[in-house]
C-alpha cells in the first residue's frame, strides 16, 4: 500500500549528504529533484461532503436493511461487522504509528511551517471517501472509519518483532454512503449497508507515501520541520527520550528500506469507488506472498465495488462469475488485502497457515446472509435498502414493471420478493461431478444467469483476467551448484467446467444461426491443480485458497469433515473462467451507482435512456450526492467539457480532486447493456446486435422502468 519505489537513483545531485545514512538512502534513488518533490508532496483531495456550511458534522441516517440498525446508530453486530479483523495488514506500518502519524504537508517546501494534525483526523481521512464511524470500547477504540481494523501479532516488513497492524474489513470495500437534502431538513448521510464503497485507495497510498517520506526527512534534518520529534512525542508517550528517540528513527529506517519495490504497476487509474479486485489479489499472493516479480500484472481492469446483499445465496460471484464457495471467496479476499500467508515452511510445519482468522470469515458471512432463504421465509440476512428520498409514483411504477418482466427478468431473475423466484428454474441445489458420481449442495441457491461478451458488449477487461492471467508456482532452479527450490506445492483438487466441452460452447456464442450453449449447461467436473510455470491464474488461486482454509482447519484441530463441511456451507470449490459477466437480481439497484461492473456509467437513466442516445464520455467520481431525477450520482453542469480540457494536461482528476472517469480507455468502456432504436423485434436476443438488449425506451418508458426500480 505504501508506494516509497518512487525514490530512485540520481547520485551527483546529492553526493555532500553522503554521510546521512537516511537522506543518502532516499536521494540516491531519485532521477530527479522534481521527482522528490513530486513524491513527497501529497495530492489534491475533495473537500468533505458530509459536513455542512458551518462545519458541523451531517447527521447519519441508517437505514432499516434487516441488520436491526436504528435510525440514528447502527446496531452492535453491525459495529462489529464494521472493524472485525480479517487478519489482514492492508496499510503496512504499525497500527500505533498510523495514529501517530502526522498529515502530510502540502509540499516538500511547505514542511518546516507549521504542525498538521495526524492522518487519521477524520477532516483529513473521510476525504479518501470512508465513512465515519463513532468510537466503541469493544469494536473501534480509535473512532477510526468504517472498515479499519486492528490486527494483532502482525510480520511488517522492516521490522524484527510482530506488531499490532492496520487491516480493512469486509466493511471497508462493501459499505456506501450518499448525501441527500430534501430543502427542509438539511443535507443527510444515508449510509447503505453491503452497498459498494466511494473510497479512493490510489489517493490515500499516495498521501501515506508522502506523510511517511516527509517523516523519514524530518528524522534525519530537524531543519526541515520537527515532524519527527512531535511522530515520538505521540508515539511514545512518558518514554519518550533520547535513546527511544535514536531507537525509534533506527526503525523507521528500516521500515521505509523494506517498503521499497512494492508497488504496482497501474495502467488504468482506478480512482473514487473502483479497485483492480482481482489483479490486486493475484499480485498479493503469487507475487510478493511468494516473492516472484514475473508473477505480477499491470492495474488495469478496474471494477465498481460489489453491492453484496443477496449474494451469500449465489451459485456464483465475482462480476465474471469466477468463485463459487463463499468461504472460498472471503479467504482469497483476505490474503488479497495483506493477510499473512506461509509459503515457506514444509507442509509438516504447516506451509499454508496464514493470519485470516476463519472463525471471524464464517461468522461476518453469517450475518450477511441469515438462515437458508424458503418460499415460507424468504431471504433474511442483510437486505436491499429501501429508497427513502421521494414519495414512489405507484401507477409509473406498476408500467415500469411491464417493462422489467418484458426485457430484464430474462437476465436478472424474478425480483426477490416475488413468488416465482422459488421455480426450480432460479433457486436449485448446485451440481457438479466427483468422478462420474454426480454430487449436489443439500439446500437450493439462485442460479444467475452468465451473459457472454459478445453479447452483452460490456468491457471486456475484468472478464478476460481468469481467463487470460496465469502463474508461476513452479520450483526455480538456481543453477548447478545449488538445489531447485520447491514449487508452492499447491496440490488441490477443485472443481470447474469440462474444458473440451466449454470450448465447444463458446464456439457457439459466436453463432448467431441457433441458440448458443448455456454456461450452466457445462458440467462442473474434479480437476487436479498442481504446481508448473504457468498455471491458470483461477486455478491456483482455488487451490491455493483451499490449502489456506485446510492448514487453518488442521492448525486448529477441525478434523471431523462435517465441522468443515459446515465452515464451507456445503459448497464445493468450484472455479470457472469464460468471457462474459453475471446478471445478478436488481434489488436495491438504485443505491449501487456508478453502473456496469467497471463504473462507467454515472446514472441508471444513462445507462437505460441516456440523452440523445449517448451516454457521457466521462464521469466524475468520489462526490457523494445523490440525483434523485437521474437515481444515481450526481455530475456537475458542463463536465464533459471540463473533463475533455483538463484530461489533455494528463490529469486524471479534476481541481476540486475528484477523479474523471474517461470512458475511451479499454478497462473503462461503458458500451453495452443498451436499450435501442437498432433492436430487431423479429430476432431472438442471440441475434441481436452485440450490446443491444432491448428497444429505445421513450422517455414516458423510460420514467417508468426507472420509478418501477425504486420499488425492488
Amino acid at each position: 500500500m505504501i508506494n516509497l519505489d518512487i525514490f530512485k537513483k540520481h547520485p551527483k545531485k546529492w553526493s555532500g549528504l553522503a554521510t546521512v545514512l537516511v537522506i543518502l538512502f532516499i536521494i540516491s534513488k531519485v532521477d530527479s529533484v522534481q521527482s522528490l518533490v513530486s513524491a513527497l508532496s501529497p495530492p489534491n483531495l475533495p473537500k468533505l461532503q458530509v459536513q455542512d456550511k458551518y462545519g458541523e458534522w451531517v447527521p447519519q441516517v441508517w437505514m432499516d436493511q434487516n441488520w436491526g440498525n436504528q435510525w440514528d446508530s447502527p446496531s452492535a453486530d453491525t459495529k462489529k461487522y464494521h472493524h472485525l479483523s480479517q487478519g489482514t495488514r492492508t496499510l503496512p506500518l504499525p497500527y500505533d504509528w498510523f495514529l501517530s502519524l502526522e498529515q502530510p504537508a502540502s509540499s516538500l517546501f511547505t514542511m518546516p511551517f507549521g504542525e498538521k494534525p495526524v492522518f487519521v483526523d477524520n477532516e483529513y481521512l473521510l476525504r479518501f471517501g470512508f465513512i465515519r464511524s463513532e468510537p466503541d470500547a469493544e469494536n473501534n477504540p480509535d473512532g477510526l472509519p468504517i472498515g479499519f481494523a486492528k490486527t494483532s501479532s502482525q510480520n511488517v516488513n522492516g521490522f524484527t518483532t510482530q506488531t499490532d497492524t492496520i487491516g480493512f474489513t469486509c466493511a471497508a470495500c462493501h459499505t456506501s454512503h450518499f448525501i441527500y437534502d430534501d430543502g427542509k431538513n438539511g443535507p443527510r448521510e444515508y449510509i447503505v449497508e453491503g452497498g459498494p464503497a466511494t473510497t479512493d485507495l490510489g489517493l490515500l497510498e499516495e498521501s501515506l507515501t508522502a506523510a511517511i517520506g516527509q517523516l523519514v526527512l524530518s528524522a534525519e534534518f530537524g531543519i526541515v520541520g520537527g515532524r519527527f520529534d512531535r511522530f515520538a512525542k505521540r508515539l511514545l508517550g512518558t518514554q519518550y527520550n533520547a535513546t527511544t528517540k535514536v531507537r525509534l528513527k533506527s526503525d523507521l529506517v528500516s521500515f521505509a528500506g523494506a517498503q521499497l519495490g512494492s508497488s504496482d504497476i497501474i495502467e488504468v487509474t482506478e480512482g473514487f469507488s473502483r479497485l483492480d479486485a482481482l489483479n490486486r489479489i493475484g499480485n498479493a499472493v503469487f507475487s510478493e506472498n511468494i516473492d516472484r516479480p514475473q508473477n505480477k500484472a499491470p492495474i488495469d481492469a478496474p471494477v465498481n465495488y460489489p453491492h453484496i446483499w443477496t449474494s451469500p445465496w449465489f451459485n456464483w460471484v465475482q462480476y465474471d462469475a469466477s468463485v463459487m464457495g463463499p468461504l472460498i471467496r472471503n479467504v482469497g479476499e483476505a490474503l488479497g488485502v495483506k493477510a499473512f500467508i506461509d509459503v515457506k515452511s514444509s507442509p509438516e510445519d504447516h506451509r499454508f497457515s496464514s493470519s485470516v482468522p476463519i472463525n471471524n470469515m464464517v461468522w461476518m458471512e453469517k450475518f450477511l446472509s441469515g438462515e437458508q432463504p424458503t418460499k415460507e421465509t424468504g431471504f433474511s440476512g442483510l437486505k436491499a435498502p429501501i429508497w427513502p428520498l421521494t414519495e414512489v409514483d405507484s401507477t409509473l411504477a406498476q408500467k415500469g414493471q411491464e417493462i422489467y418482466l418484458q426485457y430484464c427478468e430474462g437476465c436478472h431473475l424474478p425480483v426477490i420478493n416475488s413468488e416465482r423466484i422459488w421455480e426450480p428454474e432460479y433457486m436449485a441445489p448446485i451440481k457438479w461431478y466427483q468422478g462420474d458420481s454426480q454430487q449436489q449442495t443439500e439446500n437450493p441457491v439462485l442460479q444467475l444467469k452468465v451473459i457472454p461478451l459478445n453479447q452483452i458488449g460490456t468491457d471486456i477487461k475484468q472478464a478476460g483476467v481468469m481467463v487470460t492471467r496465469t502463474m508461476d508456482t513452479s520450483g526455480i532452479d538456481n543453477g548447478p551448484f545449488a538445489e531447485k527450490t520447491t514449487g508452492m506445492l499447491i496440490d488441490s483438487v477443485i472443481c470447474a467446467r469440462d474444458f473440451n466441452q466449454l470450448a465447444r460452447a463458446a464456439l457457439s456464442w459466436g453463432d448467431q444461426t441457433e441458440k448458443p450453449k448455456e454456461y450452466d449447461e457445462v458440467p462442473l467436473i474434479e480437476q487436479w491443480i498442481t504446481d508448473g510455470a504457468n498455471v491458470s491464474f483461477g486455478y491456483a488461486l482455488a487451490a491455493t485458497v483451499q490449502k489456506t482454509i485446510d492448514a487453518w482447519f488442521k492448525v486448529n484441530g477441525l478434523s471431523d469433515p462435517d465441522l468443515q463441511k459446515l465452515f464451507e456451507e456445503g459448497r464445493p470449490n468450484c472455479i470457472q473462467a469464460g468471457f462474459g459477466y453475471k446478471a445478478r437480481p436488481l434489488n436495491g439497484v438504485w443505491a449501487t451507482a456508478p453502473f456496469l461492473h467497471n463504473g462507467s456509467v454515472p446514472t441508471l437513466k444513462d445507462l437505460l435512456c441516456p440523452t440523445d442516445g449517448k451516454r457521457p464520455d466521462f464521469v466524475q467520481l468520489g462526490n457523494p450526492v445523490y440525483d434523485t431525477v437521474n437515481m444515481g450520482i450526481l455530475q456537475p453542469d458542463g463536465f464533459q467539457r471540463i473533463a475533455k480540457k483538463r484530461l489533455k494536461k494528463f490529469k486524471n482528476y479534476d481541481k476540486q480532486g475528484y477523479f474523471i472517469l474517461d470512458t475511451r480507455v479499454i478497462g473503462n468502456h461503458n458500451t453495452g447493456h443498451e436499450f435501442s432504436d437498432r433492436y430487431d423485434l423479429t430476432k431472438p436476443y442471440w441475434q441481436q446486435e452485440k450490446g443491444v438488449i432491448g428497444p429505445k425506451l421513450e422517455p414516458e418508458a423510460c420514467n417508468a422502468i426507472l420509478e418501477y426500480l425504486k420499488t425492488i
